[in-house]
């Protein structure tokens, strides 16, 4: 049988290819069929299958049969397979569909047992008869390669191809959106821009069917959508793509299933607004804002990368530097403020900042403590040529001998550039009814410090509230301290993320008793005091002194 098919290969026009149906792969997966077909036209001999063209209706005799979704890996030929359209218009969300809710994310959570639950991939291998769906170009517009490089596994694990675009192209009125016509979902908006190009497969007043695979693979979801233009098509012998830009916001996507997308007309989503201020030397103070496409499983790493760019774009020459950075989050419709800084030596000032960002946005939207919905972000950074280190490189308590309730003074060498020393001092507390014995005074940087307070109080680390989250993310020690801190071998116990240094024996044996509960688990040793000095430099190192505590006998 012979067809057309619909996309747009310039600018907002469609254009029609023939097809040629080959033949039908009947339960190709569980439950699914796949219409095998080959495409001709003049664009399609030279490129193949295009990235871009997933969606792209086809129609036998006036009657639409489905979307072109999949290729083949390595294929020259413009063989490509289409997901009918009977299996797409399960797509449209039924009287019965959970409504994703704004206000706590719980969207872009599909089953984990169900086969929406896993992003698709590009990776032939992954399949042994080499089909996968269609590349999505991810057209970025703005962003550094640096940026690029950072978000580059991301993008290879959701099956994207990296695609230049421009930002928004305005005049495109949503409602000449129809079968054929480019259209987007937007992830950043503002001052950078990325937003997924494919095209639409079918229209029934202002609900749409587009994609013919899945876009991330999350189930009931609420994602921008808009309209888009197509500026050219590159050809390319590993994958010809189109190159296109979002133009109008146009309504929402609701549902990024197995078999393809469906979308709503209409009001768009809100997105997240993120600001991010930097400052350097000379004329280099930039500030740039943007809005994330609001997910729990997509917004941490998108933050990242925006980061990233916006950094690499204001300080792409700083080389060797100290960044001082300070994370703000407004979470909980304006109920919690979570703050999160610290400070790091880079030679390139690029990605650092980035993995702080995703790394701690993953852990305070995660679904594990719901409900936490992130309102926006501040990023504020500082970057100062040049790199401001010290090293501890030696530690003296004097005296070496002292009772419950003194002080007794730590002398702390570092060693800046090579051979200069500098010698800084604080008193460290002995706790009244601190047993006798040897003690250990141990001088760490804040890195090394947290490292030993994971060891030493695991289950301390592992919050199960989300109060008890946002505490360990904003006690984390900076690294331009030094943390002094009186350590006894005999070990203490946690109570519900509380640590007790120097319980009595019979209450130990109380609390350890509890342990089934979860709410209580023992320490390996016990940090009785401790002190912080602060200092212009990121300090690395540690170092370990003893000292004896005796009873005081003048008492």
């Amino acid at each position: 049988m012979e067809g057309i098919g619909l996309t747009v290969f310039e600018g907002t026009r469609i254009d029609t290819f023939k097809v040629t149906i080959l033949g039908v792969l009947r339960g190709y997966r569980p439950g699914a069929n796949l219409i095998l077909a080959r495409a001709q036209g003049p664009y399609l001999e030279r490129t193949g299958i295009i990235a871009g063209m997933s969606g792209s209706p086809v129609y036998i005799h006036g009657k639409l049969v489905g979307a072109i979704a999949y290729a083949w890996a390595f294929t020259k030929d413009p063989v490509g397979g289409i997901t009918p359209i009977q299996e797409m218009l399960s797509l449209f969300p039924g009287p019965d569909t959970p409504a994703p809710d704004d206000s706590d994310q719980r969207i872009g959570l599909a089953d984990p047992s169900s086969d929406d639950a896993e992003p698709h991939g590009t990776n032939p291998l992954e399949d042994p008869t080499g089909v996968r769906a269609i590349a999505t170009p991810l057209t970025l517009s703005g962003f550094t390669p640096e940026a690029v490089s950072f978000l580059e596994p991301w993008l290879e694990k959701r099956g994207f191809v990296v695609s230049p675009g421009g930002g928004y192209e305005p005049g495109m009125v949503c409602d000449s959106l129809v079968p054929g016509s480019a259209v987007g979902v937007e992830l950043i908006r503002g001052d950078w821009s990325a937003a997924a190009i494919g095209t639409l497969t079918y229209r029934d007043g202002d609900r749409l069917l587009a994609f013919g695979h899945p876009f991330v693979a999350m189930g009931w979801v609420r994602f921008p959508l808009a309209a888009a233009t197509i500026h050219t098509v590159f050809a390319s012998q590993q994958i010809s793509t189109k190159v296109g830009s979002p133009s109008t916001s146009c309504g929402t996507l609701v549902a990024d299933r197995s078999t393809g997308v469906s979308g709503q007309l209409g009001a768009s989503p809100p997105m997240i607004p993120v600001r991010v201020a930097i400052q350097g030397t000379g004329k280099r103070d930039k500030h740039y804002s943007f809005e994330v496409v609001r997910n729990r499983l997509l917004t941490p790493s998108l933050v990242g990368s925006a980061v990233v760019n916006s950094i690499s774009e204001a300080l792409n020459d700083a080389g060797y530097a100290t960044i001082d950075y300070d994370l703000t989050y407004y979470m909980n419709g304006g109920k919690r403020t979570v703050r999160k800084g610290n400070v790091f030596l880079t030679q390139s000032p690029i990605t650092g900042v980035g993995e702080q960002v995703t790394q701690s946005l993953q852990l305070l939207m995660s679904d594990h403590f719901r409900p936490s919905s992130l309102d926006s972000a501040r990023i504020d950074v500082n970057a100062r040529m040049g790199l401001d280190a010290a090293r501890i490189s030696d530690v003296r308590v004097r005296p070496a001998t002292a009772s419950p309730g003194d002080s007794v003074e730590v002398e702390i060498t570092l060693r800046r550039g090579g051979a200069m020393k500098e010698t800084r001092r604080t008193r460290l507390y002995i706790p009244p009814q601190t047993p006798e014995g040897e003690l250990s005074v141990r001088v760490a940087d804040g890195e090394d410090t947290d490292r030993w307070e994971r060891e030493r109080t695991p289950d301390r680390f592992q919050p199960d509230t989300f109060d008890q989250l946002v505490q360990v993310i904003e006690s984390e020690r900076r690294l331009d301290r030094i943390y002094v801190q009186l350590y006894r071998q005999a070990g203490g116990a946690t109570v519900r993320g509380g640590e007790i240094s120097q319980p009595p024996a019979s209450v130990l044996g109380v609390l350890t008793a509890d342990r089934k509960s979860g709410a209580v688990s023992p320490t390996k040793g016990a940090t009785l005091s401790e002190q912080t000095i602060p200092m212009d430099a990121v300090v690395r190192g540690s170092e370990t002194a003893k000292i004896d505590i005796v009873p005081d006998l003048t008492r």
